[in-house]
């Protein structure tokens, strides 16, 4: 056996997944969640550092296309999941398996990778300008990635504008006022729709000059399923948003325990006690009070503008407030609490512009998570 197939069969023993999720998908993914833990398989945040891409739920066209332009950056040897909504863990472990399986197919793996040297490299045109309002070549995640801001859970290359005379067709930074008067450079970035620990289907366009949001533009790229989510119960959402907030901020073990707190709930296990630790823990941790206190300030007044409910409209205040409230509606949901209305999806993508301006592209990730809108559970039209 030569070396290149002894490193074909190496990727395919503990692979790496990149996990997409569409509009729909959320029960799809927390059961690949869960199998990829008891397998021992790493979850990456970026599809270049991953084997195997794992689509949650059925794509509609606009997210088709922007997951495509995502698995040609997964390197080979790859091979691709397809997981429909309410799928049961017998069969994605089978989904699983054959990934594996096509991972140490070295004849398999050769002609994908003779095909893509044949395809050529990609160019900016490739994918048209229709591509751009998503992230374009790049663009089904953010630009800039970890350089960005550090250990915060973007990844990719970004999506480009495409400009007439811009050298190999990205865009070139245009220069504007900024709020103190000066001339600075104004850059497009693109984050979403394809991006770990984000919303499904969102997509956010940030106007920046330096790293300060000066515009956001939100919409949203739907599934083509029929959108019903089966969380198992308000616990499991609430808990699902913490982890995906501390795995944005950086906190990897306390996301994975909010993870696994969150699967231990969806299959009836009591950690009421549990949680109300793990709360505690989380709101002892200065570093990450520093971190997220101050941004995206929601007031009363908004809650009245933007027609919020559920934790945005009862926990007003900041990234903090929030997580805090998602910890309490937590434990009242586990402590057999009357069911309380989850947030309208619609009035966050209202609201969400105006907490974006002003704020730094570091914290635009945070600000995001800590709304975490579910927008399967109606449609929401960008």
């Amino acid at each position: 056996m030569g070396l290149r197939e002894r490193l074909v069969r190496f990727a395919a023993e503990r692979p790496r997944s990149f996990v997409v999720a569409t509009p729909g998908g959320a029960g799809a993914r927390l059961v690949v969640e869960e199998e990829l833990r008891r397998r021992g398989w790493r979850a990456v945040a970026s599809p270049v550092g991953a084997d195997v891409l794992v689509v949650c739920g059925e794509p509609g066209a606009e997210l088709a296309q922007a997951i495509e332009v995502v698995w040609a950056d997964v390197p080979g040897p790859r091979a691709r999941v397809q997981v429909a909504a309410g799928v049961r863990r017998e069969a994605v472990a089978r989904a699983l398996d054959g990934a594996a399986a096509e991972l140490a197919d070295v004849p398999r793996q050769w002609a994908d990778a003779a095909e893509r040297v044949a395809a050529g490299p990609w160019t900016p045109d490739d994918s048209g300008d229709e591509m751009s309002g998503h992230g374009g070549g790049h663009g089904g995640h953010e630009q800039g990635g970890h350089a960005a801001h550090g250990d915060m859970g973007g990844d990719g290359d970004g999506g480009h504008e495409h400009h007439m005379g811009a050298p190999g067709g990205v865009a070139m930074a245009e220069r504007a006022d900024d709020r103190d008067g000066l001339k600075l450079d104004v850059l497009h970035v693109p984050l979403g729709p394809v991006l770990s620990d984000w919303p499904a289907g969102l997509r956010v366009s940030l106007t920046l000059q330096g790293d300060v949001v000066q515009d956001a533009e939100v919409g949203v790229l739907g599934g083509a399923g029929d959108g019903v989510v089966e969380w198992g119960g308000l616990a499991v959402a609430h808990l699902d948003s913490i982890g995906r907030l501390l795995a944005v901020a950086g906190w990897a073990a306390a996301a994975e325990r909010a993870r696994i707190l969150r699967d231990d709930v969806r299959a009836g296990v009591d950690r009421r006690v549990e949680v109300e630790r793990f709360a505690r823990q989380v709101g002892r941790s200065r570093t990450l009070r520093w971190m997220i206190r101050g941004l995206g300030v929601i007031d009363r007044a908004a809650v009245e503008r933007y027609g919020l409910t559920g934790v945005a409209a009862r926990y007003p205040g900041d990234v903090a407030d929030r997580l805090a409230g998602r910890f309490v509606e937590a434990r009242k949901a586990l402590g057999g609490g009357a069911d309380v209305e989850l947030d309208d999806p619609a009035a966050l993508l209202r609201v969400l512009p105006s907490l974006l301006v002003g704020a730094e592209l570091a914290a635009a990730r945070l600000i995001v998570a800590s709304l975490d809108p579910d927008l399967a559970r109606e449609p929401v039209h960008g």
